[in-house]
């Protein structure tokens, strides 16, 4: 991960990725980016082509993981590759927001 975002007073980063993302929440979305998994939200930045970057706030319950796929209410983020990144951590941290929560 090369870009920085800002984060909140209490927010810390637990895991990244770069890879190719596909985003389901209504419409099929696929880019090449970062995934941030912080504490407190799912941030993607993909700067080439779009410029798209938005961010996915735990609120309530935290979601679930489908495969590869990470589900917050309404939204699916599935990683399609990786690039850079370890994607078992990254699960594993996603995972333990859910049990923590």
């Amino acid at each position: 991960m090369n870009r920085k975002f800002i984060l909140q007073r209490d927010e810390y980063v637990l895991s990244t990725l770069t890879g190719l993302l596909e985003i389901f929440d209504g419409i099929q979305n696929i880019y090449f980016g970062d995934l941030v998994l912080t504490n407190k939200r799912l941030h993607v930045m993909s700067p080439k082509l779009l410029n798209i970057e938005m961010s996915f706030w735990f609120e309530g319950e935290i979601g679930d993981i489908e495969h590869f796929t990470l589900i917050l209410g309404e939204h699916r983020i599935a990683v399609r590759w990786v690039f850079n990144g370890n994607l078992q951590n990254f699960i594993k941290s996603f995972q333990n927001l859910k049990l923590n929560a």
